[in-house]
This record gives structure tokens, C-alpha cells and sequence, in this order.
């Protein structure tokens, strides 16, 4: 699954219309023969299936995105994983030991030196990662079904990455580079973007 919000809606057949993906901007159009239904209106967010490996991709099986979240700011024993929808924060004085499961169009930050220790990180089915200003990974990273790793502003993956097909890679922003010393191995990724101020691969 992915999130997006609600650009427009065809006047004539509620139906079509088209998505912006949140994490990206990119404008999809979508077809939902069950839309009048759901009480969605331009400017929603919401939930959809796209498959990210056809020409033309279309989002379909919209539905209402109602957000939660939970901040970790000290240590907590692995495994965790998410709730359809939530986000996850591991800021400062955070530390997960163990595996981490980020799925169905969750999202994670891990940020302000919080980390995750002694355990492995896999995101799937339209979710997201982030790790920037000093958080960290030591393990390894898999992404899967159209999600998104960013590694930003002093973010660091210790562990190797591991994409499949349709899911998407940035390395550093306009705020800094980020660090991947492990290796990192791609599947027909959809988009990736490095910095010049990042550093992949040096085996820090």
C-alpha cells in the first residue's frame, strides 16, 4: 500500500481521478469503482493499492488514512511492528534491541541519535523509513512492495541494504548527507537519489 492525498475527482464519474503520493509528489490516476461510497473529498488523505512496475500504473482500492503515533525515547526490547497506518519515532535516548516490522503504509523515524540495535529493519507494502540527525541502524535493511528508505542529514545504516521492485532510495538533502557503510543490492528500483555529501559503501 502507499498514501497519498486526493488531487481531483472526474465531475463525471467519482470513480477516476488522480493521487498525489505523499512521499514522492508523484501524480497517479486513480480508479475506485467503489468511491462514491467512501466519503472521500478532494484534499483527503487516504490508502491505495498501485503497482509500481506497470507502465502505467493506477491506484485503486482507495480508503481513508486516519494517522497514529508512538515515540520511543527510551530502551524497548524487539521485536516491534506496526499497526496499519502508524508512525513510529525513535528519537533521542531511543533504543530498540531487536528486529523492527514496518508495514502496511507505516512509517518510521529514527532521528536525534536514537537507534536500533541488535536487530534488522524490514519495510514493506507502501511504508517508509527514515533515518536522519544521528539515527542509527547497526543491522541490515530490507524494503519491499513499493516503500521508501531515506538515509538524510547524518542518518547511518551500519548494515547492508537489500531493495525489490518498485520501492525507492534517497541518500542525503539539502540538510546533509547520509552514511551506508554495508553494502546495498537493488531489484528494478523506481527511484534513487544520492547527495555528493553522502558516503556508501566505505566500510566504517
Amino acid at each position: 500500500m502507499a498514501l497519498g492525498k486526493i488531487e481531483s475527482i472526474d465531475p463525471n464519474d467519482a470513480q477516476y481521478g488522480t493521487i498525489i503520493e505523499a512521499e514522492t509528489d508523484d501524480r497517479y490516476n486513480y480508479h475506485d469503482p467503489l468511491f462514491k461510497e467512501k466519503g472521500l473529498v478532494v484534499g483527503d488523505l487516504v490508502t491505495f493499492v498501485i503497482a509500481y512496475e506497470e507502465k502505467n500504473p493506477v491506484a485503486t482500492e482507495l480508503a481513508k488514512y486516519v494517522p497514529t503515533e508512538r515515540v520511543i525515547n527510551g530502551p524497548v526490547e524487539g521485536p516491534i511492528s506496526s499497526v496499519p497506518g502508524e508512525t513510529i519515532r525513535i528519537g533521542r535516548g531511543g533504543v530498540v534491541k531487536g528486529n523492527v516490522l514496518i508495514t502496511n503504509n507505516a512509517s518510521l523515524f529514527v532521528e536525534d541519535d536514537g537507534a536500533i540495535e541488535g536487530g534488522d529493519l524490514s519495510v514493506g507494502e507502501g511504508s517508509n523509513a527514515t533515518f536522519r540527525r544521528g539515527g542509527t541502524i547497526k543491522g541490515n535493511v530490507n524494503i519491499n512492495n513499493g516503500s521508501l528508505l531515506r538515509v538524510v542529514n547524518k542518518g547511518v545504516v551500519k548494515g547492508n541494504v537489500v531493495f525489490s521492485s518498485g520501492n525507492k532510495l534517497i541518500i542525503g538533502n539539502n540538510n546533509g548527507g547520509g552514511f551506508i557503510t554495508g553494502s546495498i543490492t537493488t531489484d528494478k528500483i523506481k527511484k534513487l537519489s544520492i547527495t555528493a555529501t553522502s558516503v556508501i559503501n566505505c566500510g566504517g
